[in-house]
This record gives structure tokens, sequence and C-alpha cells, in this order.
């Protein structure tokens, strides 16, 4: 020690520390600095710096500083002490005394004897830091290379090391303090924020539960959202310091408020109540709730936004009875004033998501609609868009589709009439939920409605109205294109006189069917039919005649076959083809026979010329009179048509072009035999 005070004097060193030390307010490296320059002023190999706090009556190892650190001179830091457990740390934080130990002299303290050991202590000198009169902490100076006994002179120097020591320390103290005020109002005001500008209804509910409880001291906060519209409260959030599992009722209970006249009451009169369980004029409602929860004390605060009830939060106690002060229950006001806020930006933020989720799913849906070809997908997607359009499960909400017919018929049903009268949506509202119909308008006629009833609401809004009616017009749109594409495919794949399929799509169904046979090993038969004698038709009677006969054979055809299995088509000119699925050869035999003799039950030709609707009545009525007058028909057939039909069938042809020849060459057979006839081919 003598070297340093050679060089300078104890003041001039105390004031290059006391210079450092106050230079940083940061904790951390004031203790830290404190460590090392008070360790290095003194010359020994280690310092370690104590706080000390009075309300606990401890000490805490707060920082070290040694020549050569380890890791577990830095394990140690943060190990606290009671001053009952260390005899020497009470003499100096409590009596302002410098303690010192040293290895070849014998300690009063057992302790203090045997941590000197385990340390490797030769040497220590504990001096207290006192601020205007109150200790706050001390430090010790350890030697471990020499047996030292401190001098006067370093007493004293540590005496005077220990006042601007002190001085850091409460300095740092207090910039802490500083610190955690600030974070704690940094704190309030994220809170706040978060109250103010989230828009997820449930964080904003919880933060209010959470922040209310702490800021009251409560054991529990709960809030229910106020839907006026429907005179419910909904139990939205609850905050619970010691949180239980035995909560009577889920988030998202519904209460009906005509059954807790207290909370109208409250709700409406902007007052809050504060309900005791022991109190004798409590309502007997109010009363049962809280010794149901458990709950002993009740403060119930409304949440205003502009005078208008939209939630209820209620601080409770459950362990004991207690009053509010009135400054607490301001506090309290001021919290819900602040979540009435947040709950209604919080509605406003949700109401505008949902139009905007409306915006799109009513965007997404005309482009299917514009896109959709089939009447069935239509209706099938104007129902789908209308139910998410509600965000309703499918259990709770009924949309159908009818068109006019349908709704024609229930001219019983008043709201149906009043809107296929007045082409305009029509809505009611009864005790079970809310029906709104809206009309499938196409210029000024009314093609249908939309129907559309959900269990349980009040009226539909007019937003709502709007919605259904849009698509109920774009719906009107898509169908008419769906109807005349259907009508344009159909006119694609049938043949215009008969109103059987035509020549190509029978080959496209031909090879379909037998591809399918040859798949399952099913049966696959085909008729060729020929009217017998129709150039003698129209060379007798003329071609509209010979239409007329096309036309009749077709419709005889379309009558005797299986609607949507076999497949009838004019093969050409007074040809016609068929396909049997799934039907054997035998069984195709019975349906030529059948065919053949419905069209030969046909009425006599001069019947069939007779003028249709439309047609040029005079030309054909004179082509008619001169065909009877100047020619018959020949006396083979007495004037009726009849038709000659082959009959082939798979797996006797190997592929469809083989099926075909062999029909063909069984009709072949047919007329060689005198036509009027049914033949099998037989290869």
């Amino acid at each position: 020690m003598g070297r340093h005070a050679a060089v300078k004097s104890n003041h001039e060193i105390a004031c290059e520390v006391g210079t450092a030390l106050t230079s940083s307010l940061a904790l951390e490296e004031v203790l830290e600095g404190v460590a090392r320059r008070i360790a290095e002023a003194l010359g020994v190999w280690e310092c370690d710096l104590y706080e000390y706090y009075p309300e606990t009556e401890t000490i805490v190892a707060t920082m070290a500083w040694a020549v050569e650190m380890t890791q577990e001179d830095r394990d140690w830091i943060g190990t606290v002490w009671s001053l009952a457990d260390r005899a020497s740390y009470h003499r100096v934080v409590l009596g302002g005394v410098i303690d010192e130990s040293y290895a070849d002299v014998e300690s009063a303290e057992a302790i203090d004897e045997r941590l000197m050991e385990e340390w490797g202590e030769l040497a220590t000198m504990s001096v207290p830091l006192a601020f205007e009169g109150l200790v706050i902490g001390s430090f010790t100076l350890i030697e471990k290379r020499e047996v030292r006994h401190f001098t006067d002179e370093d007493k004293a120097l540590a005496g005077l090391l220990a006042i601007p020591a002190a001085v850091a320390v409460h300095n740092a103290r207090l910039f802490r303090r500083q610190e955690d005020e600030e974070r704690q109002l940094a704190s309030l005001l994220d809170s706040s924020r978060t109250l103010t500008s989230a828009v997820v209804l449930e964080d904003i509910l919880n933060v209010v539960c959470r922040e209310a409880a702490s800021a009251l001291g409560t054991a529990e906060a709960v809030i229910y959202e106020y839907e006026a519209e429907r005179e419910i409260l909904v139990f939205r959030s609850i905050y619970q310091v010691e949180p239980s599992e035995d909560a009577l009722d889920e988030i998202g209970t519904e209460y009906d408020v005509d059954t807790r006249p207290g909370d109208r009451d409250m709700l409406y009169s902007g007052r809050i109540v504060e309900d005791l369980i022991s109190d004798p004029a409590l309502d007997p409602y109010a009363r049962d709730a809280m010794a149901a929860w458990g709950e002993k004390t009740c403060l119930n605060v409304p949440l205003l936004f502009e005078g208008t009830p939209v939630g209820e939060l209620i601080l409770i106690e459950c362990e004991r009875e207690r009053h509010f002060s009135s400054d607490e229950t301001e506090l309290a006001r001021a919290l819900g004033e602040q979540a009435a806020v947040a709950i209604v930006h919080a509605r406003f933020y949700r109401g505008q998501e949902e139009q905007n989720r409306r915006l799109l799913a009513l965007l997404e849906t005309s482009r299917s609609l514009a896109e959709s070809l089939d009447v069935d997908t239509v209706l099938h997607d104007t129902c789908a868009a209308i139910s998410e359009l509600f965000a309703a499960p499918d259990e709770a909400i009924k949309v159908t589709l009818r068109e006019e017919g349908d709704c024609a018929a229930s001219q019983s049903d008043e709201l149906r009439r009043m809107v296929m009268v007045g082409r305009a949506p029509v809505q009611e509202t009864t005790e079970t939920g809310a029906r709104l119909v809206a009309p499938l308008t196409a210029g000024d006629d009314v093609e249908g409605c939309v129907e559309l009833t959900v269990p349980g609401r009040g009226p539909f809004g007019d937003e709502d109205v709007e919605m259904v009616q849009i698509l109920a017009s774009q719906a009107t749109a898509a169908l008419a294109n769906a109807r005349l594409y259907r009508t344009v495919e159909e006119q694609a794949i049938t043949d215009g006189l008969t109103g059987l399929y035509n020549h190509r799509y029978f080959y496209e169904r031909l090879a379909q069917e037998f591809a399918r046979a040859q798949r399952y090993g099913l049966p696959l038969s085909m008729l060729m039919l020929d009217i017998d004698d129709f150039k003698a038709f129209n060379d007798t009677y003329g071609h509209p005649v010979g239409d007329l006969v096309l036309a009749e054979v077709g419709r005889v055809m379309v009558a005797q076959l299986r609607r949507d299995v076999d497949v009838a088509a004019r093969y050409g000119g007074e040809e016609f083809a068929v396909l049997l699925p799934n039907t054997t050869r035998d069984g195709a035999q019975v349906v030529g026979d059948r065919l053949a003799r419905e069209v030969a039950a046909l009425d006599r030709l001069e019947s069939l010329a007779t003028p249709a609707r439309g047609d040029d009545a005079r030309a054909v009525g004179e082509r008619l009179r001169l065909a009877i007058a100047g020619t018959t028909v020949p006396d083979a057939q007495d004037g009726s048509v009849t038709v000659s039909v082959g009959v082939a069938a798979h797996p006797a042809a190997a592929d469809p072009d083989e099926l075909v020849r062999a029909a063909d060459k069984a009709l072949y057979l047919a007329k060689r035999m005198g036509k009027n006839r049914v033949e099998v081919f037989s290869a």
C-alpha cells in the first residue's frame, strides 16, 4: 500500500475514484467500476460489493472484481444472505463499522473462518457504504496471495473511497428506480395503445380484464359484451390471478338481459354498482349467481360509448367482502370508458372485415357463376355463396333456389306471392327467426326466387338484402347463360328433324360404350333401322311428308327406349341406329321387334301430312292434294310406315366398327327377306 501512497495522497485517489464512479449511471457499470478501482487503489486481489435492503434485512452479492475472475466468482453474484446469518455483516451494515478478519488471527465468528478457508482468503476487510446517514451496502477487500494486515492508512483510504462509492450506488439505484417507473408507464401506455388500436375483440377484452384486476388488486375480472339488437349479454373474457378449471360457463355463453334486471338497470343508468353477497337488499338472481361462482364482492362497471351501453366489466373478490374506495371506483370507470372505446373500434373493424369478406366472396361468386355453364352448378354455387355470406353453419341456415314453376305453384305462400308480383325482395321476422325471399328477374319477367331462412336472428339489414339481391341477379344471368349453352350443346349433337342424336355423337358414344363393355365384361347390343320404301314415300307424297315420317319414327324410338340409358341416333337419311348398353342379343331382338311393331302401327300417311302450326299450310295442302288425287300408296305397304331392323351384339364384334358392320349386315338381310322384320347377325 505504501507504494501507492508515495505517489498520490489518499484524497487524490479518492477524488479520482469518485470522478470515475460518477461518470456512469448504468448500475452494472457503476458497481463493477467501484469494485475494480477500490481493489486497485488498495492493492488487493479482490473486491466484493454488496447492497443492503432494510425492508427484508438481506444483503445481496451485487458485484465482484478480482485480478483473475473465475466462473465460480461470476456465479456467486446474486447470492442473498440474511443479516441474521452473517454476524460480521450485521456489525458492518447496522453498526456502521469496518470489520477485519485474518487467516492468522482467530475469529470470533466460526462461519467467517470456515468461509475464508473454503474460499482461500488470507485477509478481508468489510467497509460500510452510507448515504445521508443510511447504510445502503458495503464492500469487502480480499487478499489471497499473502497474509496482509490492513493498516490505519488502508482503513482511512477505504473510508474515503466508500463516500463516492455510496453516492454512485445511490445514484445508480435512483436511475434504476426511474427506469422501473418509466417501464411501468410504458407498460401502461402499451396497454392503452392495445386497447385503442387492437382490432381482435378477444385480445382487447383479455387486456382489459388483466389490467383492471391488476390495477385494482382483485382476484378476478370478467367482461360481458352487450348486444342491444338481440338484448343479450355474451360472456367474452375472464382473468383470474389463480386460474381455476371450475368455471361454470364457457366463453361465448349468452344470457338474456330480461332475466337479469339488475344488469339492465346498471347498463342503461350508467351507474357503477357494488354488490356484497351479505347485502340483504341484493337482487336474488345476483345473489344466486355470486354464490354459484363463489364471489363475495362484485364491482359492476358499465361499458358505455357516447352514452350507449356496449358491455359490462365486473371486478370480483372471492376471499372476502370488500368496499371499493371512490378513487378505485373512478379508476374502474376510466378503465371501463377506455374498454368501451376499444370495443366499439373492434366492432367497427369487425364490421369492415365482414363487409370486405362479403365483397370478396361476392366477387369470387360472380366469377364462378360467370364461368359456370351448368344449371345445377349455378344453383349449387348460388346457395353456397349465400350460406357463406351469412357465416352460418349448414345446419343453421336454409337456402333454396326455386324456379318459376315452383314459385308460381306456391301462391298460397304470401311472401313468395308478394315477390312474384312486386319483383322486389320481401322479408318477415317471426319468433323463430328471419326469412328473406328475393326474385330472379330477367327484364320485366320473374323467373324464380331465392329463399333464405336463418333461425334465431332479427331482421335482415339493408346490406344483407342488397347482397342477396345481387347474387339473385347474377344467378339469373348465369342460369340464362347455362340454358343457352345447354341448348347450343344439344343442337351440336342432335338431329334437328328427329330430335335424336346425330351421326357424329353416335360414334363418340359407341366408342365409350364399347370400351366400357370390354373393361367390365358387360353385354352391348346395337340396332340398325331403315324405313322401308322411304324413297317411294318421298316420290309419292313429297319431302315434307317424308320429313314428317322421319320425325314420327324418331318420336316412337324415344318413347320405346330407356331414357338416359339407350342411345338413339339418326344414322343418315332414313337410317337410324340404337345402342343398347347392358343388353344381350336376345334382349336387343325383343327391342327391335317392339320398335318395328310401333312404327307399323303409325297412322296413315295422309294424317301425317296434316299441316302443323307454323307450316306453309297452302303449299303442304296443295302437295298432299295432288299426291292423293294423282297417286296411291303402293298396295304392298297399304299406306303404312314400316322399318327393317338389324341386330348385332358385343362380344361377337371385336371393335366398334365391326359392331356397326355386323348390324348393317343384319339389316341388309332383313331387307332381302321381305322388309318389315328383325334379323340378328350371326357370324
